[in-house]
This record gives structure tokens, sequence and C-alpha cells, in this order.
């Protein structure tokens, strides 16, 4: 009988969870931004050619991953792929866009759809603003969506250094 009341009890709670997680959103969007004293053009550069995020992106400071540039293809301006030590692999791949805005979508085996989102505002001061929106998709599982709450935490000082280390460098 205490058997059963242990497994009744972990069920119950595991409907819990999946109720509780229902009310997480299966979207998360985490938005960073900088202002950069460099033309509109010049900062786009920058983002648009992969070549120059082994300026600013951590992952491609990493010497512990191989930048392996891919060919282009239809509706690809440009596509790399990270190929860690461990085997894992992500591809980034630059979407045709608008001059003010670059999609970058990134390809992984993980369940996580995630996609670089850079809006850039062109000042009359030569400066330029640079949004950088990180719009994940966590899917429905329960442990996705609680990681979600805490993707800002986690991921959010990356994503502030990296464009520190883009402002530098479109400064230049």
């Amino acid at each position: 009988m205490r058997f059963l009341r242990f497994i009744f009890s972990i069920f119950i709670l595991l409907v819990v969870i999946l109720l509780l997680s229902m009310l997480l959103p299966s979207k998360v969007t985490v938005i960073k931004s900088v202002l950069i004293n460099a033309t509109q053009t010049q900062v786009n550069r920058e983002i648009r050619d992969f070549n120059n995020w082994k300026n600013w992106y951590p992952a491609f400071q990493n010497e512990n991953v191989g930048v392996i540039h891919n060919p282009a293809k239809p509706g690809i301006i440009n596509s790399v792929s990270l190929k860690y030590e461990n085997g894992k692999q992500i591809n980034l791949n630059l979407i045709e866009s608008k001059t003010d805005t670059l999609v970058v979508a990134v390809e992984s085996l993980s369940s996580t759809k995630v996609n670089y989102q850079f809006i850039l505002t062109d000042f009359p001061n030569g400066q330029t603003q640079l949004i950088w929106k990180v719009n994940a998709s966590l899917g429905w599982y329960p442990w996705s969506k609680l990681k979600g709450i805490f993707l800002d935490k986690i991921s959010g000082p990356q994503y502030e250094e990296a464009l520190k280390n883009l402002k530098q460098d479109a400064e230049k």
C-alpha cells in the first residue's frame, strides 16, 4: 500500500509540474543593445562577414572550435559551421535580409531553435545603435521552458561581452 501511495504521489507531482510548465512561454527573447561610434554600413559589414566574427564573437575566439566556411545556398548569404572538440556542431546561416536588419539562423542538434536578429539604427552624428535580439523557441518540454526563465542570466553576460567587443572592433 505504501508503494502505491508513493507512485501516486510521484504521478501527481509530475502532473503538477507539467501543468505549471504550460503557463510558461515556449518562446523567449533576450535583447541587448549598444551605441557604436561607427556608421551603419561599417557595423553591417562586421556582422555580415563571418570572418570578422573572430574579432568579437566568443565561439570564434575559442581555440578548441574549428570554423568551417560553407558555400552559399539560395536564401543564405553566408554560412559557417562551428565544430567543437566534443563533436558538437553549430551552423550559423546569415539569411537574406534588409540592410538595417540582419538575421542569423543558429542550427544545432538541440531542441531549442535560436536565431539572432541584429537591428541597426543609423543616427545623424555617425553613430549606430545595434539591438541584438536572441529569439529562442524552447519547445514544450517542461525542463526546456524552465531553462528559458534563466536564459538572460545564463547567456546575457556573454552577449554583452560580444557587443562590447563588436563596438571596439567597429570603432577602429
